[in-house]
Order: C-alpha cells, then sequence, then structure tokens
C-alpha cells in the first residue's frame, strides 16, 4: 500500500518536533573554530563552527551576545552550549547558543588582544592613573580563594616580614563561571567598606590559560581601576599576563611576589636603621673633628692677627712719644727760650693779645716770674 505524501512543511515541521523533544539535541555541548561570523544589525550573531570535515550552522541571540566579554572572531576555538532548532522555512537546522567557552590558545589569545585594546583605548592602563603603593601599611586585604597555595604562600610572606600588619581575606572563586563578577565584585565590596584597608593584593596561583581567565574579563579590570585603594595583581606565575595585571596599580610576578611588595621587611629595616646610625655617627664625627679643626685655625689666626695690630699699635705709639718728646715745651725751655702765659694760664703768642698794665706769667728754664707790661711793640717797630 502506498503511504500517503505529506507537504514539505509537515514534514519539516515532524522534524522540528523530534528534534526538539530530543533530551540530547535540547542540551548539546560542541566544539569547533568559528567561520563566516556576521553581526547582524539587529544585534545577532550568525555564525558557523567546523571542524575536518563538517560544519555547523549557529545562531547567537543579542541579548547573549552583549553579554561576552570579548568579540567573535573567525578562527576562534569555542565550546558551545545550546539547543538545536529547525528552521521550518527552508529546512535547515541550527544550533541556538546559550553560552560560549574559549577553548585553545589562539582563541584566548584573540580575545586577551581585543580586551587589552579595548581598554587600553579608554585609558585604562595609563601610568598616570596608578596609585603608590603604600610604603608602610598598617592592614592589607587579600582577594583570592579561601584554600590554596596563593593564600597560604601571601600569608607566609607577611607574618615572616612583617608582624605589625593586619591581614584580611575576602575570599572569592578565582575560576570557573562567574568568578570575574564574583571578583569584581568583592573589589567593589572592599573599597565600600573598608576604609582602614591601605593595600588590596588581588591574585591567584598557577594554572591554564582557561584557569587564569576571569582575571581577563572587563568588568574586573574596571573594578581595579576604580579602585580607591591601591591594587596589586598577582595572577599565576611569572609568564603568566592578563588583564588585571594592566589596569592594577603594581604588577607582581607571583603572589609571593605581591607579599613582599605589599610589607616592609622588618629585620632589613632594623639593619638599614643600624646602618644609618653607625654612618650618622661617624658623619657627626667627621664634622665635629672639621669644625675643630676650623677653629683652631681660625683661633690661631685671631691670635697672629690680634699680635700684629697690637705690634703696629707699639710702633705707633712709639712714633707718637718720640713726636711728642721732640715737641715738649719743657725741651724749648732748655733751650733758652721762655713762655708767656695770662693769668688764667693761657699761653700768649701774639702782641695783639698783651694789654699795657697787666700781669703777665713768665715760664723759664728754671722757674716762673711775674712781670707788668708797660710797652707794646712789633717787628716793624725793630
Amino acid at each position: 500500500m502506498a503511504l500517503k505524501p505529506v507537504t514539505v512543511s509537515q514534514l519539516n515541521e515532524y522534524i522540528a518536533r523530534v528534534i526538539g523533544t530530543d533530551p540530547l539535541l535540547g542540551a548539546v555541548v560542541v566544539k569547533g573554530e568559528i567561520s563566516n561570523l556576521k553581526y547582524h544589525s539587529t544585534g545577532h550573531v550568525y555564525f558557523s563552527i567546523m571542524d575536518a570535515a563538517s560544519k555547523l550552522n549557529c545562531f547567537l541571540n543579542r541579548e547573549y551576545a552583549a553579554a561576552l566579554p570579548w568579540m567573535l572572531q573567525d578562527g576562534m576555538e569555542v565550546i558551545l552550549t545550546g539547543s538545536i532548532s529547525v528552521f521550518k522555512k527552508n529546512g535547515t537546522y541550527s544550533l541556538y547558543v546559550k553560552n560560549i567557552e574559549l577553548s585553545g590558545a589562539g582563541g584566548l589569545a584573540a580575545a586577551f588582544e581585543q580586551m587589552k585594546t579595548k581598554l587600553s583605548r579608554e585609558g585604562l592602563f595609563d601610568t598616570a592613573h596608578k596609585k603608590p603603593i603604600p610604603a608602610f601599611p598598617e592592614k592589607i586585604g587579600v582577594i583570592t580563594a579561601r584554600t590554596g597555595a596563593a593564600v597560604r604562600d601571601i600569608l607566609k610572606i607577611i607574618q615572616s616580614r612583617n608582624h605589625l600588619v593586619d591581614v584580611m581575606i575576602f575570599p572569592v572563586a578565582v575560576q570557573g563561571d562567574g568568578a570575574g563578577a564574583e571578583i569584581s565584585a568583592m573589589i567593589n565590596y572592599v573599597n565600600e567598606n573598608y576604609d582602614d584597608i591601605d593595600t588590596l593584593i588581588v591574585g591567584r596561583g598557577g594554572g591554564s590559560a582557561e584557569d587564569l581567565w576571569a582575571f581577563n574579563e572587563e568588568a574586573v579590570a574596571r573594578s581595579i581601576y576604580a579602585s580607591r585603594i591601591p591594587v596589586i595583581s598577582a595572577v599565576g606565575h611569572e609568564i603568566d599576563f592578563t588583564i588585571a595585571d594592566l589596569a592594577a596599580d603594581m604588577r607582581a610576578e607571583t603572589p609571593t611576589a605581591a607579599a613582599q611588595i605589599a610589607v616592609p621587611d622588618c629585620s632589613q629595616l632594623s639593619r638599614q636603621l643600624a646602618d644609618m646610625a653607625g654612618q650618622l655617627q661617624l658623619h657627626l664625627s667627621n664634622k665635629l673633628m672639621y669644625h675643630r679643626l676650623f677653629i683652631d685655625r681660625e683661633a690661631e689666626s685671631m691670635k697672629r692677627q690680634l699680635s700684629e695690630r697690637m705690634e703696629r699699635l707699639a710702633a705707633g705709639m712709639e712714633r707718637c712719644r718720640l713726636v711728642l718728646e721732640e715737641n715738649n715745651p719743657a725741651k724749648v725751655l732748655q733751650s733758652g727760650y721762655t713762655v708767656l702765659h695770662d693769668a688764667e694760664g693761657r699761653i700768649v703768642t701774639e702782641t695783639a693779645a698783651l694789654r699795657i698794665g697787666e700781669r703777665y706769667g713768665l715760664t723759664l728754664r728754671d722757674g716762673h716770674a711775674e712781670c707788668v707790661i708797660t710797652e707794646i711793640g712789633s717787628e716793624k717797630d725793630g
């Protein structure tokens, strides 16, 4: 008996119903490489994923697309989660994508470069925005996993270097779905509620590129950039580099290095202070010796100058003595001269000062006498 024919629409409807009720096809996880990528003006994203032998059409709703922290690119290796749906109009089927994870170094590297370029253009990595790490903090905040090598290493190093610093641990998920959002929220929470924290260490121990991906998410970078508290990033090992490292005020190569940067070593400070005290004492001793020698030289110079001045003054006084001695009136009298003076003792040297009939005194070589002026003459009269 011949089968009754069905319409194309009926067949496509049946296929859509069968596929839609299949439990495996309703929750598919598939891995492949993106190709034929197209961002539509509506915000929806159309692309295919392929392997060496096959290709699968994919559709990403604009809401899921907007939530992605990076842009999709052809060639990215991804792991998609979604459901298979039939487009009944043309009888094709596609994977309706609900979640995308990067897979493989190529995809991760491309997403990293995308995020790095975007945030760099916005200035999130500018050195002018970097805050200095406090040299002598009183309290350190650590945002990392509750357990693991990172938190143990940080606590061990801080406690061995500085017993004066308090440490607060703020546990978060550091990998997997939602880890980036949790790290970002915790950075914001600490800034809003802990005014006494001087420095924040944000990070985790080593792992694969996928394990460290939470620290490449945009939300984490923006929270670090907006942090009032200076942030030291400490993600993975020395060779690992994340977006968080670029946004942080300082990057540490490892969590251990972050702890060393965050707090000063009290033992080292003690040695430095002892060295400085010794250097200061030596400097003061040298300074004192220098000033003592300077004072001795100045005293000797002053003594010499004073002696020379006294000698000059003595020589001057001797010259004055000789001049006075040479001009001593008594010496003039010894030569036969007489000094005439009035009643007040003033020496009379001119005839104009004489008055006839007045008495005057005479000083001679061997005594004195008085006289009365009876006549006054002049050289012209002689």
